[in-house]
């Protein structure tokens, strides 16, 4: 299952897995609250924590987050994926280049430094 956050910073979204997680968990829990944000015009700043409670996260979750990014890609700013599992950091590393907005992995150990990336102002750079 997928279960929200309530220690995120202001303006930022996190969601913990839990057990298992299909894409039912993805659809019932962080799809809805997705939704609402992009309805009302805020950029999305979305964690996911696959820590020690997790156990397994299955294809046609990470399918059916990958689809809605990929549907409203301008809508996400940062994307961080907390875990401790290799292949994620890897799977990460290339939907970052694949999608607007920025994505980035940290180890489990770094979750405060993962919200405190979320939460910091985007420095626009000017072209020149």
């Amino acid at each position: 299952m997928l279960r929200p956050m309530t220690d995120m910073p202001d303006g930022t979204l996190g969601f913990e897995a839990v057990g298992e997680v299909d894409d039912d968990d993805w659809e019932g829990t962080v799809e809805p609250v997705l939704r609402q944000e992009i309805a009302g015009g805020r950029p999305v700043r979305l964690l996911y924590l696959l820590g020690a409670q997790s156990r397994d996260v299955e294809h046609d979750a990470m399918t059916a987050d990958t689809g809605f990014r990929a549907r409203h890609a301008s809508s996400f700013e940062r994307v961080a994926v907390v875990s401790d599992e290799d292949w994620m950091r890897a799977a990460v590393r290339v939907l970052s280049v694949l999608l607007p907005g920025k994505a980035k992995s940290f180890r489990v150990r770094d979750l405060e430094p993962a919200k405190a990336w979320l939460s910091e102002p985007i420095r626009e750079t000017a072209d020149r």
